[in-house]
């Protein structure tokens, strides 16, 4: 079983029947570290779903500031969801952080899904209210949490995004400097 089905299979419980019919509308790609999946002005017409590696969803501020909005592992989905669903440019980047393996659904692919029947359309918003309720909780954290205790959150939950994202991203995602975060990072490793 694909990690594309097994994740709707646990998230859904779906038929073998239904998981065949939603996985038929996903393609399966393979793209380079470095690769961009989604940049500035364009309209973005796909979902991602990482089977496998790690993706950095990040903007630039007014000062040309890098601003990590997400460092996202598998399995989840990742999209500009405004540009995805208002068809506006988007002003993100998503860029590979190492090899992955995802699953594409476009746009078309997509409307054709959510037209078929009440119960794909169901599920798509429950994918997109999951993922909204994710990011709620991320700015939960940000206010409710130090930045060294979602730095340790962060490195026991999610070792591959630390292992595999430069400190700056990591400080970025968290809401620090890179200088706080050495500092965090050299007292968990002094203790």
């Amino acid at each position: 079983m694909t990690a594309l089905q097994l994740f709707f299979k646990e998230s859904h419980q779906l038929s073998q029947t239904d998981l065949s019919f939603i996985v038929n509308h996903f393609e399966t790609i393979s793209v380079d570290k470095g690769t961009v999946l989604i940049e500035p002005g364009t309209i973005v017409d796909s979902v991602y779903f990482i089977a496998e590696g790690l993706l950095h969803h990040f903007n630039h501020n007014q000062q040309g500031e890098k601003i990590t909005l997400d460092l996202h592992d598998g399995p989840s989905f990742c999209t500009d969801i405004e540009s995805f669903s208002e068809g506006k440019k988007s002003e993100d980047y998503c860029v590979a952080l190492t090899d992955c393996t995802l699953y594409v659904l476009t746009k078309d692919k997509y409307d054709a899904l959510i037209n078929t029947d009440v119960k794909w359309s169901n599920i798509a918003k429950d994918i997109i209210e999951k993922n909204l309720i994710k990011m709620l909780d991320q700015v939960k954290d940000m206010s409710n949490k130090s930045i060294e205790q979602r730095y340790l959150e962060l490195l026991k939950n999610k070792p591959l995004i630390i292992q595999n994202t430069s400190v700056a991203d990591i400080a970025s995602y968290l809401g620090t400097s890179r200088e706080t975060l050495h500092r965090i990072r050299r007292k968990n490793i002094l203790a």
